[in-house]
């Protein structure tokens, strides 16, 4: 199969381009606008004309939380606009589309109830996004399953972290940068009321490649896939510098602690019921998966 994968540079696009050759298929691999930029639909068309992709991943937005309060358009844009663009053009090429959504769209304890114990949301829960990050997302993926109806897909994941770090945060992911803070004998203050499934890229990579090798057998629509298990971002941090083996302190904190400008949701963890049920989630559990990242990277 040829995939074309868009924002290699990121976490997960770097793990589509070297989990997908690994398993046979052909990559077009787009790091960033300036290689394609998806607010152009004419540009993305003329890359579908030149490629000719089985199927497409589209794993850019604008993914930074906080200034999408203050750029709304821009993230309308982005998240929204662009997403209704390519969804049409590959539903017209009979092309398979997958948008990579977020758990952000989702909150089960909005009020932040500490009586009340959530269980995993499943696909077919209702949203409840908090914030203009969310609400775009949101909207990316009702574009994609409006206008690609027959070819499209739309994956939602939660607490990502790979190989390749996060643009946004220097390089770094949320372990990266526990372990380097730990190391360097900085105080950490980590929120203990954000309940989250963090999911590994390169596990989502292959799960991804999964979907689209058993599209026969997934229905094209809305499908979770997170790590199994679930979390606090403090529970996330103390684990992380525990496995790194470094000897650190860590203080868990209320969100009130962070006058962050955007919302973020008190229980996100996604349950991946469309899956299971295809016999076709492949994830792990949080823990497992942690182990493993934090001792290929620091042992």
């Amino acid at each position: 199969m040829k995939i074309a994968v868009i924002g290699t540079s990121g976490q997960l696009g770097f793990d589509l381009a070297r989990t997908l050759p690994a398993r046979g298929h052909v990559v077009a691999a787009f790091a960033g606008r300036a290689e394609l930029d998806i607010c152009d639909a004419a540009a993305f068309a003329a890359m579908l004309e030149q490629h000719k992709p089985d199927a497409v991943i589209n794993t850019a937005a604008y993914h930074n939380v906080d200034l999408c309060e203050k750029e709304a358009d821009a993230a309308y844009r982005t998240n929204c606009l662009a997403v209704r663009e390519m969804a049409k053009a590959c539903e017209a090429r009979a092309i398979t589309f997958v948008q990579i959504g977020t758990d952000y769209v989702v909150d089960a304890n909005p009020l932040n109830d500490p009586a009340l114990k959530p269980s995993p949301v499943p696909e077919s829960a209702s949203v409840y996004p908090k914030s203009i990050y969310a609400l775009t997302r949101y909207g990316g993926d009702c574009m994609t399953l409006a206008h690609a109806p027959t070819h499209g897909y739309v994956v939602r994941s939660c607490g990502l972290f790979g190989v390749a770090g996060c643009k946004l945060k220097g390089g770094l992911n949320f372990v990266d940068t526990m372990i380097k803070a730990a190391r360097d004998g900085k105080p950490l203050k980590v929120v203990s009321d954000q309940i989250v499934a963090p999911t590994p890229t390169d596990d989502l990579a292959a799960q991804l490649a999964v979907i689209l090798e058993n599209k026969n057998k997934l229905a094209p629509g809305l499908y979770h896939a997170v790590s199994h298990g679930q979390c606090s971002w403090f529970e996330f941090a103390k684990t992380s510098i525990e496995l790194a083996k470094i000897p650190h302190t860590i203080e868990p904190v209320p969100s009130s602690v962070y006058a962050a400008p955007a919302k973020r949701p008190y229980y996100s963890v996604l349950d991946n019921a469309k899956l299971r049920a295809a016999g076709l989630d492949i994830m792990r559990d949080w823990r497992e998966s942690l182990a493993r990242y934090i001792n290929a990277k620091y042992s």
